[in-house]
């Protein structure tokens, strides 16, 4: 039935251009991936968690294909995704799911790579902190608030923040307070 589908597609709700995730769809994800032991590797159910696949069976299988093709990683040595793995046979890869859904599943693969980058550079300013702390938390109160202001952001939902999220939607949290 998905050959059918992917044949004769339906345009109901296919935009070309919508390929973001909306604001929602972006914290579900995070939200979830937080609570995983290793929150930068996509879980299993990620792809459904962000609605981008009707059920936890067709988004285990999108995600095993992901890491069959080298676009997720399984080792903890290498970075958790590598965009530039997607090629032109991608839609023949994840060909479980819709076009329109092939295109949602991009954009959030996009906005994982921007995430774990993100996490990346705050993790860098959290090994200066401790580095410049010396071993001792105690000492300079400063810091030791510095390590839990990273921490907060670590956890903050692209919602929360005051920067605009790529690849998502513009949508609360992305628009700083305008004083007239």
């Amino acid at each position: 039935m998905r050959l059918v589908t992917n044949t004769f597609l339906n345009f109901a709700n296919d935009d070309p251009n919508d390929v973001d995730l909306s604001a929602v769809q972006a914290d579900n994800l995070v939200r979830y991936q937080l609570i995983q032991p290793d929150p930068r590797r996509l879980a299993e159910e990620s792809v459904f968690v962000a609605g981008i696949t009707d059920s936890s069976k067709n988004s285990k299988t999108v995600i095993k294909s992901l890491r069959k093709h080298g676009i997720l990683s399984s080792s903890t040595v290498k970075p958790p995704i590598n965009t530039a793995a997607i090629t032109k046979n991608f839609a023949n890869q994840v060909a479980i799911i819709s076009v329109y859904a092939q295109r949602k599943l991009v954009g959030m693969l996009f906005f994982w790579e921007d995430e774990c980058t993100r996490w990346a550079k705050l993790d860098l300013e959290e090994e200066e902190i401790i580095k410049a702390m010396g071993g001792q938390v105690a000492d300079n109160e400063d810091l030791a608030m510095a390590l839990k202001a990273i921490d907060m952001q670590k956890k903050l939902l692209p919602s929360q923040r005051a920067e605009a999220t790529t690849n998502v939607v513009a949508g609360a949290g992305h628009r700083l307070p305008v004083y007239g």
